[in-house]
């Protein structure tokens, strides 16, 4: 299995080939990958003109100003006329290329990429998209990550899915990291790495609509709440209030350095008392 990191990436993943297939699940960076092969070809090719249809409108609005000569369309009838170009064609469904009902238009439109030298690539939000009726004519697959029950039983998509049994390979289904793609046909495969493109990413800038909001009314009490708790942080005491602190600071040193003091007064016992006699034979031994 090979790996490209540079040089010209979407012209070797058509080599000689003329119908490609980019499949994967939803949000898992098939636009930004597309978007980066656009902007890898343009390193090496100025003229070739881009067509595409069904991206995004903040795609479709960098591509316009970024990459030169290429050009969004509509209707099928708009590429009617044009040959040497790679066409791009994003959610193909909304053009009924998939429906049994309108086969002569497909065939008619296949016919039109080979006579008139085009290249084009197959895109879609919705693998069950990939029916048999549009994979009979895809000659090779970029794959992203893909849940196996989400594909159409008996289809092309599905069987390749089946019998791939590679690194990206986790239980049934595929698994790719969003800077990597999966080139895969009959004969070989090769892992491609891709930059992201971060102002082509349609869904950076979208709304959490679920984050919790604060009516004006509780937004003004939280502040008020924080205000206050800054507030008494580094809020000083007045100067009372530190000379009431440094007197009663005095007062308890005091305390603790007083030593009390023990009076020792000689008893004299009147000559009355019991103890008179005693003391009085005292004093004339003396």
């Amino acid at each position: 299995m090979g790996e490209l990191l540079s040089y010209m990436k979407i012209s070797e993943i058509f080599g000689e080939s003329r119908i490609i297939g980019f499949a994967g699940e939803k949000n898992v960076g098939k636009t930004n990958n597309l978007i980066a092969l656009i902007k890898d070809f343009r390193k090496y090719n100025k003229t070739t003109q881009i067509y595409f249809f069904g991206l995004e409108e903040s795609v479709v609005n960098w591509l316009k100003i970024h990459i030169k000569n290429c050009f969004e369309v509509s209707t099928l009838e708009q590429l009617s006329n044009k040959r040497d170009s790679i066409i791009i064609l994003d959610e193909f469904q909304k053009l009924n290329l998939n429906d049994r009902r309108y086969k002569e238009l497909l065939n008619q439109f296949i016919n039109f990429i080979y006579h008139k030298n085009n290249r084009l690539i197959l895109c879609s939000p919705s693998l069950r998209e990939f029916n048999s009726v549009i994979g009979g004519k895809i000659e090779k697959w970029i794959l992203k990550s893909v849940k196996l029950n989400n594909l159409i039983n008996g289809s092309q998509l599905k069987n390749i899915i089946l019998n791939y049994k590679g690194r990206y390979k986790s239980i049934n289904d595929l698994v790719i990291p969003k800077g990597e793609i999966l080139v895969i046909n009959d004969v070989f495969e090769q892992i491609i790495k891709l930059d992201y493109i971060k102002q082509a990413d349609s869904k950076i800038n979208q709304k959490n609509i679920f984050v919790k909001e604060l009516s004006n009314k509780n937004v003004n009490k939280e502040k008020l709440i924080h205000k206050n708790v800054e507030k008494s942080k580094t809020k000083e005491k007045p100067d009372n209030f530190h000379k009431i602190d440094n007197q009663q600071e005095e007062i308890k040193q005091d305390k603790i350095n007083v030593t009390p003091s023990v009076s020792l007064k000689a008893t004299r016992y009147p000559e009355t008392s019991p103890d008179a006699d005693f003391y009085n034979l005292n004093k004339e031994v003396n």
